[in-house]
């Protein structure tokens, strides 16, 4: 290899090891790289070694765990009763999950159950559990739409989360009435564990914390006049 190829491999090289860095840094908060993520790949660029192309284990062991611990703080001026709330609600769409995966298991020994009891309520439980098929990927997309915009301190986002939890009462009531607990209690019990993460969600958002943290973030921001 001739002395004019070494330039251009030293630039590929650094390329991919450049590339090989930001994809770990992607793991950090966006607030976090949004501040820092230069910075911080400067000093990891300039601290690798000539002919190194990516990142070596070790970094990207640090990385990781920094992320990750970064990830189980909140975001700068954000209220613990914010950022746990925020969680809640992650938690809160992987219990829908846990509820979807539950209804498909057990949608056999449902429609068992409701034809030794009560055989000509069999259409009627076989549709309300498609419709549940059917409902709650929806409720996952909403639950994770909300706790992102209530990370991001919009105040409408609390009503609307507020509008939500009274849907999941509502539901919660009418399987109830219908009997649910009979013939699916897998689904009942999997149904009121998001609702028991809706009701903490809720407290955690109108404690004076988060009132305080989203009347400052709906506030406008004053320009110099000039």
């Amino acid at each position: 290899m001739s002395e004019r190829d070494e330039p251009a491999l030293n630039i590929s090289e650094s390329a991919s090891l450049e590339r090989g860095y930001r994809r770990l840094l992607a793991w950090y908060p966006k607030w976090f790289r949004l501040q820092n993520e230069e910075e911080v790949l400067a000093v990891l660029m300039a601290c690798a070694q000539d002919d190194q192309t990516r990142p070596s284990r070790e970094a990207a062991f640090d990385l990781l765990k920094g992320a990750a611990r970064m990830r189980l703080r909140p975001r700068p001026g954000q209220p613990r009763t914010v950022f746990a709330a925020a969680r809640l609600m992650w938690a809160g769409a992987a219990a829908e999950l846990a509820t979807l995966i539950t209804i498909i298991v057990t949608a056999d020994s449902v429609k068992s159950a409701v034809m030794r009891s009560h055989p000509a309520a069999v259409p009627v439980a076989m549709t309300h559990v498609v419709a549940d098929m059917v409902a709650v990927p929806l409720l996952i997309g909403v639950w994770l739409f909300v706790a992102r915009a209530i990370s991001r301190g919009r105040d409408a986002a609390r009503f609307a989360f507020v509008s939500f939890f009274l849907l999941l009462t509502m539901s919660v009531i009418i399987d109830q009435a219908q009997g649910a607990v009979g013939y699916a209690p897998a689904d009942m019990i999997a149904g009121a564990a998001a609702w028991f993460v809706a009701l903490a969600a809720v407290v955690l958002i109108f404690l004076p914390a988060s009132n305080r943290y989203f009347r400052q973030m709906a506030a406008p921001v004053a320009h110099p006049a000039g």
